[in-house]
């Protein structure tokens, strides 16, 4: 009972819900599913039906594409409270886009489309709200899309790794990457050697300091001063 109190609390913290009646987000929850993800168990491929959307209670999932020759391309690496899925549902797309896939055991909210896009039918008001919440996030996309584009190896790194710091945050912070390099690499537009490369020579530099998974970050505000140049 305790943890299913914690679910929906989880739940109701996402900006898709955040505004929803009571009685709204009753009826999500009756077509809402809790699926328990082991490493590298896929919750859905490129092309399969777009039926549900989803929110990541814990762990990290992987979306990805493939591309015509078998390369994987990392898209996004979710972190828990966040939902996905969801633009290709508003897009009325049928198949999803990417593949999803579990970087680590995970909990993972499903909830069914249809029913979703029934509610926001029904209620102008709260169809709003929810497009000027995914009107930021496009508008944060966007932004990423500009820094790997216009940036070298060296600032889609630093950038990356100060995601989860807070700005605040002055003094040496450890950093549990918790997902392969190559993922890492995948996911900001490079080699694995271009990684490789890049925290060798920041090493050198004495800005991070790199203990197999483990990253420590020795300068915080160096680092964010090379990213703000």
């Amino acid at each position: 009972m305790k943890s299913e109190v914690v679910l929906r609390d989880r739940m109701r913290q996402c900006p898709l819900f955040r505004d929803l009646t009571e009685q709204q987000f009753s009826e999500i929850l009756e077509h809402t599913s809790v699926s328990d993800c082991r490493l590298d168990d896929v919750l859905f491929r490129q092309q399969e039906p777009a039926t549900d959307f989803f929110l990541l209670i814990s762990g990290k999932v992987k979306l990805s594409l493939l591309s015509f020759e078998g390369t994987e391309k990392v898209v996004d690496i979710i972190n828990p409270g966040t939902s996905f899925a969801e633009a290709v549902i508003f897009s009325g797309k049928p198949g999803y886009p990417v593949n999803a896939t579990a970087l680590a055991t995970s909990k993972v909210l499903k909830v069914n489309a249809n029913a979703y896009m029934k509610i926001l039918e029904c209620s102008p008001k709260t169809c709003f709200k929810v497009m000027a919440t995914l009107s930021l996030r496009l508008h944060n996309l966007l932004g990423e899309i500009d820094r790997l584009s216009l940036h070298n190896a060296t600032y889609r790194l630093i950038s990356f790794l100060l995601e989860n710091i807070p700005v605040e945050n002055i003094e040496r912070s450890e950093i549990n990457l918790s997902i392969p390099k190559h993922v890492v690499a995948s996911r900001i537009s490079v080699t694995p050697e271009t990684l490789s490369r890049t925290l060798k020579r920041l090493c050198q530099e004495g800005l991070l300091e790199v203990r197999d998974s483990h990253i420590v970050l020795i300068n915080p505000v160096e680092l964010r001063r090379l990213v703000s140049i």
